[in-house]
């Protein structure tokens, strides 16, 4: 199991945080030690400034 942690980029411009969750599009939520943000309905989280992409597969 992979966790891959992508850069945000809106219109050419690179994003801080994200403001909705992208898998419920709640509120997110920056945690106390200031580096995550989470989603407090679904539990998504994620690194300020990158989205977080859950499990891949890699086939070969």
């Amino acid at each position: 199991m992979f966790e891959i942690h992508l850069p945000i980029f809106v219109g050419g411009s690179l994003v801080k945080s994200l403001k909705m969750c992208p898998k419920c599009d709640a509120k997110l939520k920056v945690s106390p030690d200031g580096e995550t943000q989470y989603c407090p309905v679904c539990r998504y989280w994620t690194k300020i400034g990158t989205v977080r992409l859950d499990s891949i597969m890699i086939y070969g």
